[in-house]
């Protein structure tokens, strides 16, 4: 704990104004994102929230209708959390590019799996990012690090894809819907250059992601789901201090503003048999049905450079 804390003085004494701001975000939503996977019942993800020693970021008492939302979000980070994770397995992918992820403990499973992972992040959630490393130990240690960086930083990001041998799957979810249009479309083109350097893919699902939201309230809560949607994106505009981006979720848009990249994209199941997931055990047997339904739909989109 006393190493932490003094990583977190530390990360505070480098912030300027502007830089406390983006500290307060980055690191709030990471926190968000870790307290739903620990609510989901992931053990590495109850293991790093116990390690922060801090409350839950939202409980009962401080958001309405906090069970639904806290249910709702559990399961749809878990399908994201562990569809990724099967794709990587599955096309057997030794580099994982994780970008943007806050402090998901995905990078410590893979890594632990002996697969080369590099976190693209902001500098706050990298000093945290780099500490779990530490404490989490195993394989991890040597396969998992942490590279602050800009989306936008075309320099910074081919310099963390550089460390890497072979072709590169690079994860991306749950950032794009924040950005400013000029951030996403530099973001992209990024993206593009990484792909045409190292080959390999990006896999993300932010492109449908108001659809599949809704869609996993949906399985749980039936025709109030989209009140679920509204109600989860007031929370996180709460969070972030901004409204969130619900454009490019047609198709057809999409897949023109990838091909102005230099991109295609093709739609994929999210998962290619039915997972198994921790958040089952507090479902009923009706909607572990309607999840199992929805955990095959081609809500993944398989990206790669033309």
């Amino acid at each position: 704990m006393k190493k932490f804390l003094a990583v977190m003085m530390f990360a505070l004494m480098l912030t300027t104004t502007a830089r406390a701001a983006e500290f307060e975000m980055v690191e709030y939503s990471a926190q968000v994102k870790l307290q739903w996977l620990a609510a989901a019942g992931i053990p590495e993800a109850q293991k790093f929230l116990k390690t922060l020693e801090r409350p839950v970021f939202f409980n009962a008492e401080n958001l309405d209708d906090f069970e639904r939302i806290k249910l709702t979000n559990s399961l749809y980070q878990e399908l994201n959390f562990s569809a990724a994770m099967e794709f990587v397995r599955e096309k057997n992918y030794s580099n994982v590019f994780d970008l943007a992820c806050s402090l998901s403990p995905r990078a410590m499973i893979l890594g632990d799996e002996g697969r080369r992972v590099v976190v693209g992040e902001l500098q706050t959630v990298c000093l945290i990012g780099d500490w779990f490393v530490d404490e989490y130990g195993k394989k991890a240690k040597k396969n998992v690090n942490y590279d602050a960086f800009w989306l936008q930083d075309g320099y910074g990001m081919m310099k963390s894809a550089d460390k890497f041998k072979g072709e590169i799957c690079i994860i991306e979810q749950g950032v794009m819907i924040y950005l400013a249009d000029d951030v996403r479309a530099q973001m992209y083109d990024n993206l593009r250059d990484v792909l045409k350097k190292h080959g390999g893919c990006l896999i993300t699902s932010d492109f449908c992601q108001k659809e599949y939201f809704t869609n996993v309230a949906a399985a749980l809560y039936g025709s109030d789901a989209p009140i679920i949607y509204d109600e989860t994106k007031k929370m996180y505009e709460n969070v972030f201090g901004d409204k969130i981006a619900d454009d490019l979720q047609d198709e057809q848009e999409a897949m023109n503003f990838l091909k102005a990249h230099g991109l295609k994209a093709q739609k994929v199941p999210l998962f290619t048999k039915l997972p198994k997931l921790y958040v089952s055990s507090q479902l009923t047997p009706e909607q572990i049905q309607r999840v199992n339904e929805l955990s095959v739909k081609t809500y993944l989109w398989f990206i790669t450079a033309i």
